[in-house]
């Protein structure tokens, strides 16, 4: 069984509905069950490659009078399906994978690897409050030998959207942003992040095995989702300026460079990664912490700048955004020392 091959279980995954119950009512410590209304709602196509995420409405039976559980959790599952769904739609010579069984093994042990760096996040990030992020129910990771079967089981956000990249945004978004990394930072000062998942390069060994040519095959692709002659521009763009950068680990080895203590970042905050209020558009959570690495913070905030805000807004305020994230960093070091001046 492999995380490409169409499955029986949730959203076409190997994951199925007795595991996910036993595992969340393990999780909730109840004795209720799912009832017959129970449902999966596909929430995440269009939005990413990596996995399969679902709205789960859980319709519980026979808990107790006093319970309070959740009506609906977002599973998120480790799956090549959205990658195998994109590959279809290209022609040919564009396809990343065809006859090529090396490029699929590459691409689900990454799967495998990403999903357990996001596992450890959430594992090491869940003993400290007030973060802006999901609440994590459970995590199962892949470990060393299982195939199948990694999940993740999050708290739904409730009357959240993402921020969406096509949108306009505020620079006040991004400055709420800014002092949310800044606080998740200060926590990996606070407790040193010992894991091994979160001192390896995703990139690295991807550029090895998937051609540049692949690559910018896989951004073609967009063209099936959005065929506007914008959207060929940046394409053609694109085409010109990634050739210099492909290649490059250099955001996995600047820390060392410059002398700072890394912290944990992101590694893919950009607009879709962002959850806000629908009503007010305030930050509610940072999602997606697949890629996260131990680096420099900045990074994230120089990430979700880019996606959100215009050239000239982030121009004229990148240094304000920088001083907001550092403040609130050291705002919440607890006596710990600081990895770098503002200076």
């Amino acid at each position: 069984m492999s995380l490409h091959a169409i499955s029986d279980g949730i959203l076409e995954t190997p994951v199925t509905w007795a595991d996910f119950e036993q595992r969340l009512r393990t999780a909730l410590g109840t004795e209720a069950r799912f009832g017959a209304d129970k449902s999966v709602l596909d929430i995440g196509d269009g939005n990413g490659f990596a996995s399969k995420c679902g709205l789960i409405t859980c319709d519980w039976t026979g808990g107790a009078d006093d319970e309070q559980l959740p009506k609906r959790v977002v599973l998120k599952i480790p799956s090549a399906l959205p990658f195998r769904k994109m590959n279809d739609t290209l022609p040919p010579a564009q396809r990343m994978f065809d006859g090529n069984d090396a490029a699929w093994e590459m691409m689900e042990r990454k799967l495998r690897e990403v999903h357990d760096v996001e596992v450890v996040i959430y594992d090491f990030l869940e003993e400290f409050k007030g973060l802006t992020m999901a609440k994590k129910y459970y995590g199962q990771a892949f470990g060393m030998v299982a195939k199948t079967g990694g999940q993740i089981c999050l708290e739904y956000v409730e009357n959240s959207r993402m921020m969406n990249f096509h949108e306009k945004h505020t620079v006040e978004q991004i400055k709420q942003i800014a002092q949310a990394i800044g606080k998740i930072q200060a926590c990996s000062l606070k407790k040193e992040p010992t894991a091994p998942e979160l001192k390896k390069d995703f990139f690295e060994e991807f550029m090895t095995t998937i051609s540049l040519e692949g690559f910018l095959g896989m951004f073609k692709g967009m063209i099936t989702l959005d065929g506007s002659d914008n959207m060929k521009e940046l394409l053609e763009k694109l085409e010109v300026i990634l050739p210099k950068y492909y290649g490059s680990t250099r955001n996995a080895t600047i820390h060392k460079e410059m002398g700072f203590r890394p912290v944990i970042v992101n590694r893919d905050l950009r607009t879709e990664n962002v959850l806000i209020d629908k009503d007010t558009g305030d930050l509610a959570a940072m999602i997606d912490w697949q890629t996260a690495h131990i680096g420099v913070g900045v990074e994230d905030l120089h990430r979700i700048a880019m996606f959100a805000l215009t050239t000239e807004e982030r121009r004229a305020h990148t240094p304000m955004l920088v001083e907001e994230m550092y403040s609130s960093l050291v705002e919440h070091l607890d006596g710990a020392e600081p990895p770098y001046s503002l200076d």
